[in-house]
């Protein structure tokens, strides 16, 4: 899962000018939902759960399972910690104990159980963390040293593929690595040449890519499993002057949902699908400066979830229906300002977490919100 990482500088930043546009009463306050519509169930300090002040650095998904957390200290530890639904609220339950990763990092759960972090090592370079649940760490080491890096697991998930953003003068690099070999197995050029912010599988075995290119578009790729190109490549925002792409996601009949930033600041954004290489909706999205723009595509594929947060506007997760474009439940989950990061699905069509931190007199705390 992409994407833009949340850290406690950025959050600190935020909290400074917050301090006049909120009137210290920024707690996530729970609401119910119309109709049956989605409601913030509740919400848990990630901090506690390690016993101390985190980075909230990626959120996976956990078939048959809650999802995980990754949190860092920023220095010598790591954790895997498990948040879902309890009798009296929500849980977070640190389940490893991980050796120092990169800010950079990003959690994937293995058809196996086994937890698989990969992350640039500030010493080894960019490498493979392989945590079974009740087992030995391994650590591939894949010999490169990224400025940013992206991955997604393969549909079958036997397959890694990772694009990397090598420092000058190299070119940008897709790659593939046998996870059960724990060794690359091929690689291709970013096409066209640029910065990959996300990837996600594609079901027929293939990938695509959201490419930020150096003239400032967010461009998306397709890729077939043997990482040529497939179709030419989709502008998401051709009357944007600035598109600063986010996150993607792909339905299970390969419609690509896909999130970025638009205009000269961040404060805009736009939900674009794209259906057999072309634009096929597309939806506004004001006030999300201070999200990540994550995106999680629900398990029937006609709706999207996202997190919008900026100083102005309210924290809010936001349920775009994927046919019209149009947002058909919003939930809130802050009562004032906010930073939010990931999102991830609960399983069996329970709901999802997404994470974050509320600005309020606290200071920033790593924040698990619980929508059902």
């Amino acid at each position: 899962m992409p994407r833009v990482r949340c850290t406690v500088a950025a959050l600190a930043v935020v909290l400074a000018t917050a301090a006049c546009t909120t009137d210290g009463d920024a707690g996530p306050a729970p609401r119910t939902g119309p109709d049956g519509g989605p409601a913030l169930l509740g919400t848990v300090d990630l901090d506690a759960a390690v016993g101390g002040d985190a980075r909230l650095l990626d959120l996976a998904a956990h078939p048959g399972d809650d999802p995980v957390a990754l949190l860092s200290d920023g220095d010598t530890r790591g954790w895997l910690v498990a948040v879902g639904p309890g009798d009296d609220g929500p849980t977070a339950t640190t389940l490893l104990e991980l050796p120092a990763v990169g800010d950079d990092a990003e959690l994937t759960v293995l058809d196996d159980g086994s937890f698989l972090v990969a992350n640039t090592s500030p010493t080894a370079g960019y490498q493979l963390l392989t945590v079974p649940p009740d087992g030995q760490a391994t650590v591939t080491a894949l010999g490169l040293r990224p400025e940013r890096a992206a991955t997604a697991l393969s549909a079958d998930g036997r397959t890694l593929f990772a694009a990397l953003a090598l420092p000058a003068p190299a070119s940008a690099q897709l790659l593939t690595v046998d996870l059960s070999a724990g060794v690359i197995t091929m690689t291709a050029p970013v096409v066209p040449e640029g910065t990959v912010t996300a990837l996600s599988a594609h079901p027929d075995g293939g990938v695509v890519a959201l490419v930020e290119t150096g003239d400032g578009r967010a461009l998306l790729t397709a890729y077939d499993a043997d990482l040529r190109t497939v179709g030419e490549p989709v502008d998401l925002a051709p009357d944007a002057p600035v598109g600063a792409p986010a996150d993607v996601d792909v339905t299970a009949d390969g419609t690509v949902v896909a999130t970025l930033h638009v205009g000269d600041g961040r404060r805009l954004g736009r939900l674009v699908t794209v259906v057999d290489g072309a634009v096929a909706t597309s939806a506004e999205l004001d006030g999300v400066g201070d999200s990540a723009l994550d995106v999680v595509v629900s398990p029937d594929g006609r709706s999207a979830w996202l997190p919008q947060a900026d100083l102005s506007y309210p924290a809010e997760l936001v349920t775009i229906d994927l046919a019209s474009g149009e947002r058909v439940a919003t939930v809130s989950l802050c009562a004032g300002a906010a930073v939010l990061g990931d999102v991830a699905p609960l399983d069996g069509d329970a709901g999802l977490v997404a994470t974050g931190s509320c600005v309020d007199g606290d200071g920033p705390q790593a924040t698990a919100f619980l929508v059902g």
